[in-house]
């Protein structure tokens, strides 16, 4: 039996040769017809339709081929929810070193994704590449890794070593240092993850910092639950205390889940920047959701957003973009982490005042402006923005920032006008 494919389905493929679409009703396509079509001998066909001998991937997606079907429809796809990525890989039909030269990654890269679900260090778009190369969607490539033995062995481990490591650092006095970085359980997460130690203690020492502080809190509701001598303080001090504590081991809990998490979709400092920067415009003009960012004020390299989390979009011939619901999640949930790793960059905005473009000047938030008869409201983004009503300022002068081809934004200290070929086209701040 070929690797891997015990949930190839002979009764599948015998059903779907006997319906043969395509094929005028009624008519099946033969054993010999099927055979002729994939390059096998009948024998082999009736082999596996009788489950004597299974398909290498590449006969799987040639027999799809032949039948019009997806190769998953040759598969137990019912029991789909227990696959790992290599049983999808290899039910559509692609050995391992297909997928290696699609994606023009070593095997050893994709091999330890595969099995372990290390994404490697260098290519933090890899999961939408697999998902890309094996016609499936990100979640399902997720949930598929999550089922490989290797990770779920690797969370209960990290579970181990999280709670040690918060029972030795997180009670000690003093000023808050973090594990220590030949804490030999930090090595041992850190080489689980694939990633330098230096790398996870700076990504640890923020998560147990967060459960120190609230580790700090319980302690203060305790002493008032125990010693004060008012009734009423101390049952409401003995209510909070609860609700610290059960705060305090809920996250503990969930930090395995979280480092699993982060490691498969964090992304370079360069590309987070650019989410904040797209978070930041949401947060400032959250209520509609007809706002885009323009995408060549945001960067140089629109290929760099990941897809699964920047919408790109086009208004005229004006790109734009914003971030989808899962880049917002993925930048509420680990704003922290990313502050660890880079501290250098803008922090995303958590509370921001709206006010009325009346009552808001200049410069005191974003603004957006229409093209003719186009409802998408567009947003220059504000560190842009900013610098550019600097330099405006500085030269007295008006200055012009390209769009797109047919388009130039000319920012002055205290206006936006777009320039559309021959016509100007005034634009008025909006809220």
């Amino acid at each position: 039996m070929a690797r891997g494919l015990a949930d190839f389905s002979p009764s599948a493929l015998r059903a779907y040769r006997m319906k043969a679409y395509g094929r005028p009703t009624g008519i099946a396509m033969t054993a010999e017809e099927l055979a002729r079509a994939v390059g096998a001998t009948k024998a082999q066909i009736l082999a596996y339709e009788n489950g004597h001998r299974v398909p290498d991937p590449p006969r799987v997606r040639a027999l799809a081929w032949a039948l019009k079907v997806h190769p998953w429809q040759l598969m137990n796809f019912e029991e789909r929810n227990s696959w790992a990525l290599a049983d999808y890989r290899r039910g559509a039909g692609l050995r391992a070193r297909d997928v290696v030269s699609l994606l023009g990654v070593s095997p050893k890269n994709y091999r330890r994704f595969e099995n372990e679900g290390i994404v490697p260090s260098r290519r933090p778009r890899f999961v939408d590449e697999v998902a890309a190369a094996l016609g499936m969607s990100l979640g399902m490539v997720e949930r598929a890794i999550d089922q490989a033995p290797a990770v779920q062995r690797r969370q209960a481990r990290a579970s181990e070593l999280v709670v040690a490591m918060a029972e030795r650092y997180v009670p000690r006095p003093g000023p808050w240092r973090g594990p220590a970085l030949d804490d030999p359980n930090l090595i041992e997460l850190a080489a689980a993850y694939g990633r330098p130690v230096q790398r996870i203690r700076r990504v640890l020492t923020y998560e147990l910092g967060e459960l120190r502080q609230k580790q700090v809190r319980a302690r203060r509701e305790r002493i008032i639950a125990d010693y004060d001598t008012d009734r009423h303080r101390q049952a409401g001090a003995q209510l909070a205390l609860n609700r610290w504590n059960e705060i305090f081991y809920r996250n503990l809990g969930r930090m395995p889940r979280r480092l699993e998490q982060f490691h498969r979709t964090a992304q370079p400092s360069d590309v987070w920047q650019l989410l904040v920067d797209l978070y930041n415009v949401d947060a400032t003009v959250r209520s509609d959701a007809g706002i885009w960012a323009t995408t060549t004020l945001l960067c140089t390299d629109p290929d760099v957003l990941p897809p699964n989390m920047v919408e790109r979009h086009t208004v005229e011939d004006i790109a734009v973009c914003r971030l989808s619901a899962r880049g917002t999640n993925h930048v509420s949930a680990f704003a922290g982490l990313y502050a660890a790793l880079y501290p250098g960059v803008r922090r995303p905005l958590r509370t921001v005042a709206r006010a009325s473009a009346k009552t808001r000047g200049p410069g005191s938030g974003p603004e957006t402006f229409t093209l003719p008869s186009r409802a998408e409201r567009l947003v220059v983004p504000q560190p842009l923005l900013e610098s550019a009503r600097m330099v405006a300022a500085d030269t007295k002068s008006i200055i012009p920032l390209k769009l797109s081809p047919r388009f130039d934004l000319m920012v002055g200290t205290n206006s936006l006008s777009l320039v559309a070929t021959d016509e100007l086209f005034s634009i008025d701040a909006q809220d």
